[in-house]
């Protein structure tokens, strides 16, 4: 909240801001990121792929959003922000749309090469940038609710996907979603989107209640900015231990989300109907929904790497549920394995937050981000490729939770040295 001239108590800009980032990631990452999985199978099935080749097109993505990534922070801060994020959305929808009108496999490959670059720009790093940047107090809350917006999205959008395939077809169904997409991101991007609080004349939200003499510390992102100076290159980052720490637990984290996309496969494999299987991925981004509502609140009340502990082995019981494969422990599994991909999404940004600040924080994101990506992208074909050799899913199931182990490892590993920092 923030005072008017009057004394009136009015509503603070950063507020809008994190309304525009819930609907630019539950557009995004929800519908489009987090229903890729529910045309998997139909897709095969009608073409006649095989799903290691097919799901490689995620890896294209991956790759290219990757390499996108450094570019990402740089465009926020060179360009205008509503018209990145724009002309990003409108890629992002045009692309889910072309996918609707492929019939071979190298259609995929290229489209999903696009696909990855806008996604670059729309899904990861400009919500928690734009939100470290509007929120001085509270930014974990912001970044975890920002985020549950795009796992309702994608529980309402493969909940809807799971009657509209079988009704319409998924070519029908691929439009549908890109053109929501699109005009859901579209009007927030335009008319609500702005960098940081200085752009309107403002201060960050909770900056305003804070003494001076506070506010020049170094955790005010605005003070960071102004002494930082120049943003650190990538020489930097790789001579501090933690960078490989947060590297290498975000590519794990990452990696292992992708069991989300064959979720409603693994329903199809075991003899669920399609609007059955697809109730498998609608838990999953269920879980994912209501962690991230809590993921950021607990970070600020219990810290990030104990949040990120108690995560890890929440998400680890989920896998187990999945690779016991009863039915109704199926169930439970994929409501668990909800928690996984807002490890990478939530609680990874702020780990990093803990390391580094302002602009600084920035840079150091987009590399782990970067790099992060780069080394989980075969996950997606190598998940797809244990079905087709093996024809089941628990070696998918078995490599997804000893990635998450290694993230539980890395988080304690980096708690106990942090202690020992402070202490």
């Amino acid at each position: 909240m923030a005072s008017g001239t009057k004394g009136k108590r009015t509503i603070h800009y950063a507020w809008l801001i994190l309304g525009a980032c819930c609907i630019m990631q539950g557009a995004s990452l929800g519908l489009i990121n987090n229903c890729v999985g529910v045309f998997f199978m139909p897709v095969c099935e009608d073409l006649g792929f095989e799903m290691g080749r097919f799901t490689l097109y995620r890896t294209f993505y991956a790759l290219s959003s990757a390499f996108a990534l450094p570019f990402v922070a740089k465009s926020l801060q060179r360009f205008d922000v509503r018209i990145v994020i724009s002309a990003a959305s409108v890629v992002l929808g045009f692309c889910s749309a072309a996918m609707g009108m492929s019939s071979q496999l190298w259609h995929w490959y290229v489209i999903g090469t696009v696909q990855g670059i806008a996604s670059s720009f729309l899904c990861f790093l400009p919500a928690p940038i734009l939100l470290g940047n509007w929120f001085y107090k509270k930014t974990g809350m912001a970044v975890g609710i920002s985020a549950a917006f795009s796992g309702l999205a994608g529980m309402l959008g493969s909940s809807a996907l799971g009657f509209l395939i079988p009704g319409f077809g998924w070519r029908a169904s691929y439009v549908i979603v890109g053109l929501l997409s699109t005009g859901l991101t579209l009007p927030v991007s335009v008319f609500i989107l702005r960098y940081r609080p200085e752009d309107l004349g403002m201060k960050a939200y909770g900056a305003e209640e804070t003494p001076q003499t506070e506010t020049a510390g170094p955790s005010d992102p605005s003070a960071v900015r102004k002494e930082a100076g120049p943003r650190p290159a990538l020489s930097v980052f790789v001579r501090q231990p933690v960078f490989y720490v947060a590297l290498t637990a975000y590519a794990c984290s990452l990696a292992g989300s992708y069991l989300n996309n064959f979720l409603t496969s693994c329903g199809s494999a075991v003899g669920l109907a399609m609007t059955a299987a697809t109730m498998m991925t609608t838990l999953a981004l269920f879980g994912n929904m209501i962690s991230k509502l809590f993921l950021g609140r607990a970070s600020d009340s219990f810290g990030a790497i104990r949040t990120l502990e108690v995560s890890a082995l929440i998400a680890i019981a989920g896998h187990a549920l999945l690779f016991a494969g009863i039915p109704g422990g199926m169930m439970a599994g994929a409501l668990l394995f909800g928690i996984t991909p807002p490890l990478s999404s939530v609680m990874l940004p702020l780990f990093c937050r803990l390391f580094w600040k302002g602009d600084t924080y920035g840079s150091a994101y987009s590399y782990v981000s970067m790099f992060g990506t780069l080394l989980a992208s075969p996950f997606n074909m190598l998940f797809g490729t244990f079905y087709d050799r093996t024809g089941s899913y628990r070696l998918t199931i078995f490599t997804s939770a000893a990635l998450i182990a290694i993230v539980l490892i890395l988080a304690a590993f980096e708690g106990r040295a942090l202690a020992k920092k402070r202490g």
